[in-house]
């Protein structure tokens, strides 16, 4: 083996020495290096549910009143027939009307004489228990034409009061949508049945659900004119009884819900 002098293997150990540092810290930085956070695809992350909220200025789509039923006279029998010509006026909407009907007689008994109540699946039932029956929602109840004459606005408004808390009896869970009377067509009036009487009668009823927390919708002044009778443009049957609706005015009725409710 040659001989080394002492300042070569100082030369060498040194060396050595300074290869191995290295060696070590590269061992140590790999070690230390920090994996960096996995990028999440957007596409992939699931969102939290947004709640969908509605305007209250924007009115609601037809298919709002699919969970409805409207309980009514002869003048929301006219609607009824509207919307089964035109589904996109109150979408899925159930219609329970009998011509005569009232607040008064909706308290009859099935089997009274002279009662009058709305079919449903082939049967007469009571108003309330179409409701019931069909599981609405929402009821809408226009009633009162018929009623005025006969008991007045006091009593009218009794027998209104015992007809809702019957039908909430029944369906607790239903929203009630109480709708004014609509107006008659000038030299249609018959003695205590006039314009007069009925716009006492929306008024007393208007105050009412006020106080028991009813929604009330006002379509007697979207139907009538400056002077209060039903305007001329939207009577359906001049010639008779003056109270009832063109599709005209039935488009605009169902407009006006939609922009109400």
């Amino acid at each position: 083996m040659p001989n080394i002098s002492n300042t070569a293997k100082k030369i060498i150990v040194l060396s050595l020495t300074i290869l191995l540092l290295l060696m070590v810290g590269c061992l140590a930085g790999k070690k230390a290096k920090v994996s960096p956070e996995p990028v999440v695809d957007a596409t992939e992350a699931t969102a939290a549910p947004v709640e969908e909220t509605r305007d209250p200025d924007e009115p609601v789509d037809a298919e709002w009143f699919d969970d409805a039923v409207f309980v009514g006279d002869s003048v929301t029998l006219k609607l009824s027939y509207y919307c089964d010509e035109h589904p996109e006026a109150l979408g899925k909407a159930q219609f329970f009307c009998a011509g005569s009907l009232g607040y008064g007689s909706a308290l009859w008994e099935l089997n009274a004489e002279g009662a009058v109540h709305p079919f449903y699946k082939g049967e007469t039932r009571l108003s309330e228990d179409c409701a019931q029956a069909t599981g609405a929602k929402k009821v809408f109840i226009m009633l009162g034409m018929n009623d005025v004459a006969v008991y007045g606005v006091d009593g009218t408004i009794e027998n209104a009061d015992e007809l809702y808390h019957r039908i909430l009896a029944k369906s607790p869970d239903v929203t009630l949508y109480i709708q004014s009377v609509t107006p008659i067509l000038y030299g249609h009036e018959i003695g205590d049945l006039n314009n007069e009487m009925l716009r006492s009668f929306n008024s007393a009823l208007e105050q009412y659900c006020g106080e028991h927390g009813y929604t009330y919708l006002d379509i007697n002044s979207v139907m009538a004119d400056e002077t209060g009778y039903l305007r001329e443009e939207y009577c359906g049957d001049p010639g008779a009884q003056g109270i009832h609706f063109t599709d005209e005015a039935c488009r605009i009725w169902a407009d006006t819900l939609k922009e109400k409710v």
